[in-house]
């Protein structure tokens, strides 16, 4: 597989972070200390430091996205708006198949419209294959 490091040196600590070039994840970010670094430049194997993993499921899947439009339906209109953007995805989400996943943020100028005479959401989704 092919992919993409980068390296933050700071003055606290060092940041690593590898990612997929397929699917664009950066699925490690490697924190050391100065002296954690120092040991590795210093090749010294198996030096302890923190990681955090992310988005392991797609690696090596490529990343597809769409722009998705769908009718609100009076259901999930109301006047709460906590959790509002919530409803909206899982909504979006029960229409769509194939993987596809609506990224759940509707806060762009564009993302409500009126068709028809109905109230109409605009959202991206995404999927990996």
């Amino acid at each position: 597989m092919k992919g993409k490091i980068t390296i933050l040196i700071n003055r606290d600590s060092t940041t690593i972070e590898l990612a997929d070039e397929k699917s664009g994840v950066r699925f490690v970010e490697i924190t050391l200390t100065p002296e954690q670094l120092s040991a590795a430049l210093s090749r010294i194997s198996m030096t302890d430091c923190e990681f955090i993993t992310r988005g392991l499921d797609v690696i090596g899947k490529r990343h597809e996205w769409e722009t998705f439009e769908f009718m609100i339906p009076e259901n999930v209109l109301v006047l709460d708006k906590s959790g509002y953007a919530e409803r909206l995805a899982n909504h979006a989400n029960t229409l769509l198949s194939d993987g596809w996943e609506a990224e759940g943020y509707f806060g762009s100028q564009n993302s409500f419209f009126t068709k028809d005479g109905k109230n109409w959401a605009r959202c991206t989704i995404r999927r990996y294959v």
